[in-house]
């Protein structure tokens, strides 16, 4: 019995969301039973990408410079004659697409060159948040023709597959979910001298902080949060908010903190490499997306034991319990945001009740080697061998 041989291809491998969690699974397959390989765009930004620590890690990676997030028709052509080359050439078993694009052109590829079994992870959805009407109704359509031709479409959560099914992408008999997993045992280890971490950010001891962690893009929701606190701080004159990341709204957001008079109250870090050690040393979570396939930053939260307040969006209701493991809002919200983060402050022994409640659920639901365990169970469902 030969190994599965499996190709992935992903628009672009950089650190964070689908690429890191693609990664993590990967080095934990069992390399006995499987063989993966991995193409993939560059990062605009080279600091970022994670190919050459793919490499490290003793996965084929094949760089396909032409494949970029945006729509660019010369570009896509020369990605798709790229991908279809490498697929006739590999001999795959398997070709796993992930993300919009990358799935989209992958999937063409794969056609074309008659793979065996072609499997597309959106890590996502396209329905709200992320692009205007028209550019939704697009992806939507081809979408809905690239499912004619994907074997298994995997969304994050169970709740995740009704969207397409709704907006007629597939056969409800072509999909599955398997939720993102972290390395519980190794974030845990990431808590650090609170005291310590705080004054290296230069967080005063006596604040009460409160932390994001996300892309600075309109999906994520930051500015609703930052409107957030001009009503927290009425009541809590002490909260201290710290946005980690960086990207497109960053200027806009820093007007918007100056604008409510809340330079001393926001703090923007940029991207940081130490965002679980930093959530380990605040008080309260929070993630005002107006759209989350998953949230796998939530995980991390909830591995440091930092309390959560969440919108109720995307896949985000399977991941954090509304009032159980956390508190779960409106987007889009400020008033109900802000609301939610004056409870846990007001409310300390509440507050750690979440907190080990979100704890104990990541262990039984959410650790990697679930998520492993049930990549390699489909893979091997798919009569590859």
């Amino acid at each position: 019995m030969g190994k599965i041989k499996v190709l992935h291809i992903i628009t672009r491998l950089e650190k964070g969301g689908a690429p890191a969690v693609l990664l993590e699974v990967l080095q934990r397959s069992d390399r006995c039973q499987f063989e993966h390989h991995i193409a993939t765009g560059l990062s605009q930004e080279r600091e970022n990408d994670m190919i050459p620590s793919a490499r490290d890690m003793g996965f084929p990676v094949y760089v396909v410079p032409s494949l970029v997030r945006d729509i660019s028709p010369f570009s896509d052509i020369r990605a798709l004659i790229s991908l279809y080359a490498l697929i006739v050439k590999g001999g795959f078993d398997v070709v796993h697409c992930h993300t919009s694009k990358g799935g989209f052109l992958g999937r063409i590829a794969a056609r074309l060159a008659n793979a065996r079994f072609i499997i597309y992870s959106p890590h996502g959805d396209i329905f709200e948040g992320y692009f205007g009407k028209t550019k939704t109704f697009v992806f939507t359509a081809l979408e809905r023709f690239a499912a004619r031709f994907t074997d298994k479409i995997i969304t994050l959560t169970k709740n995740g597959i009704c969207p397409y099914i709704k907006a007629g992408i597939g056969k409800e008999s072509q999909f599955d979910y398997i939720y993102n997993g972290v390395d519980v045992a190794s974030l845990e280890k990431k808590k650090c001298d609170k005291i310590q971490k705080r004054r290296e950010l230069g967080i005063d001891a006596g604040s009460f902080v409160v932390v994001t962690a996300g892309r600075l893009v309109p999906v994520k929701g930051q500015a609703f949060l930052i409107s957030a606190m001009s009503e927290i701080v009425k009541e809590a004159p002490n909260v201290l908010l710290v946005v980690l990341g960086d990207g497109e709204l960053r200027s806009s957001l820093e007007e918007q903190a100056r604008t409510l008079k809340l330079e001393d109250r926001v703090m923007f870090t940029g991207m940081r490499n130490d965002v679980p050690e930093i959530v380990s040393c605040c008080d309260v979570f929070a993630l005002p997306s107006v759209n989350e396939g998953f949230g796998v930053v939530l995980l991390e939260a909830m591995a440091v034991k930092c309390p959560i307040v969440a919108t109720s969006v995307g896949g985000v209701p399977e991941v954090i319990l509304d009032g159980i493991t956390g508190i779960l809002v409106p987007p889009k919200d400020p008033a109900q945001l802000a609301q939610a983060i004056l409870k846990l402050i007001k409310d300390p022994q509440h507050s750690a009740r979440l907190a080990e409640s979100g704890y104990q659920r990541l262990k039984t639901h959410f650790d990697i080697q679930i998520t492993v365990s049930k990549t390699e169970f489909l893979y091997k469902n798919l009569n590859v061998e």
